[in-house]
């Protein structure tokens, strides 16, 4: 790899580090690793950068340009905001305001930013606003000794995905995209540079149970969303379901969500069209790590 350019990408979540190395020169995936931790990562910034410096010194790579920071919705604040002509002057504040008045967070505890979707002064916009604890953005930025390794961007997946399927699957009609973690499910619908609607299924009713009852229970919940983005979102004749995640590499849970989803055509997100992967990339850490390489994507010029 010596010579190379390469972006890192890591994903956090309760027990793990999803990383990805991408290199954008070959437009590859050069490898992806889910790393094990006592916590989430972003609680400790020493266990944080020792687990990566120990797999980057385990896999002998080097000229990381840059690394970027993923953290899964359900650590986040997240929707999506109409923000009125009125107000298109003032969309910081407005966003704020937002925040206050639909939430109980306290605002100045959160680091708000947001992405606009579509929209002009004259229409309005559609934004994507996101919190994040203060506290976790302050020990990324402060908290490690490498300068390589300290992260250069931090977003939440939702993002990330966006990232994925714009740049390594470069979609152009609507898809539904499921990343079906322990921690959480995330369910987006979306077309090329434009999220139509976004939902979330949350996993604590597979609390205490096996896989036999747990795994139907949130397959049941996943499909009553899909079924309510459609009356709610308005989000219609979306067929097109790619599955990725911690729970995707789960084939019982993959068979119970596909047979429920019989009428949509559900693919797994193994490899990218767009961005293929090396061949010693494994498709099972591949499936866990497609928000990592959607944090790699974020930095990389051009994208």
């Amino acid at each position: 790899m010596s010579g190379t350019k390469l972006y890192l990408g890591i994903e956090v979540s309760d027990t793990s580090m999803k990383v990805a190395l991408v290199d954008p020169s070959e437009k590859m995936v050069l490898k992806t690793a889910v790393l094990p931790t006592e916590c989430n990562p972003i609680y400790d910034i020493f266990l944080f950068e020792n687990t990566l410096q120990q797999w980057i010194d385990e896999n002998h790579i080097e000229n990381i340009v840059a690394t970027s920071v993923t953290m899964p919705a359900t650590m986040s604040i997240i929707r999506k905001v109409y923000v009125p002509p009125e107000a298109a002057t003032s969309k910081e504040q407005y966003l704020t305001w937002y925040l206050e008045l639909f939430t109980n967070a306290e605002v100045g505890a959160y680091i708000v930013d947001s992405k606009t979707l579509s929209g002009d002064d004259t229409l309005g916009y559609n934004e994507l606003v996101m919190a994040v604890r203060k506290e976790w953005v302050d020990a990324l930025r402060k908290g490690f000794r490498s300068r390589v390794l300290s992260p250069k961007s931090m977003e939440v997946d939702v993002l990330s995905l966006l990232n994925v399927m714009d740049v390594g699957e470069k979609i152009k009609d609507a898809v539904c995209v499921v990343k079906a973690d322990f921690s959480g499910v995330t369910l987006m619908w979306m077309r090329r540079d434009e999220l139509l609607a976004l939902r979330c299924v949350s996993t604590l009713s597979m609390v205490g149970k096996t896989e036999d009852t747990a795994y139907p229970i949130l397959a049941n919940e996943i499909v009553e969303q899909m079924k309510l983005a459609e009356t709610e979102n308005s989000v219609r004749n979306v067929t097109d379901v790619r599955l990725c995640g911690e729970m995707a590499s789960n084939e019982h849970f993959v068979n119970l969500l596909t047979e429920k989803l019989s009428d949509y055509n559900v693919s797994l997100m193994t490899s990218l069209s767009q961005l293929p992967s090396d061949e010693s990339v494994n498709p099972g850490d591949m499936i866990c790590c497609v928000g990592a390489v959607g944090a790699a994507l974020n930095l990389v010029e051009g994208v």
